[in-house]
C-alpha cells in the first residue's frame, strides 16, 4: 500500500520549502495526486524526482583531464 504525503511532508524529506514543492508541482517535475482539496505525492514520485534532478548525461565528447 502507497504512503500519500502532503506538500509540507515532502519539502521537510527533501530539504526545501513548501512553496518549493508547490513550484515543482506547478512545472511538472513533481507529480501528485489531488485528494479533495488535499494534494498528495508518493515516495516513489519524490524518488523519482530527485534521480532527474541529480543525473546528468555523461558528455563523451570532452577528453578528460589528468
Amino acid at each position: 500500500m502507497k504512503t500519500y504525503l502532503s506538500p509540507a511532508q515532502v519539502a521537510q524529506i527533501m530539504g526545501v520549502s513548501r512553496d518549493t514543492v508547490y513550484s515543482l508541482i506547478h512545472r511538472q517535475q513533481l507529480d501528485s495526486y489531488l485528494f479533495g482539496r488535499s494534494r498528495r505525492i508518493t515516495q516513489e514520485q519524490i524518488d523519482d524526482c530527485l534521480n532527474r534532478k541529480y543525473k546528468r548525461p555523461i558528455d563523451a565528447t570532452k577528453p578528460m583531464r589528468l
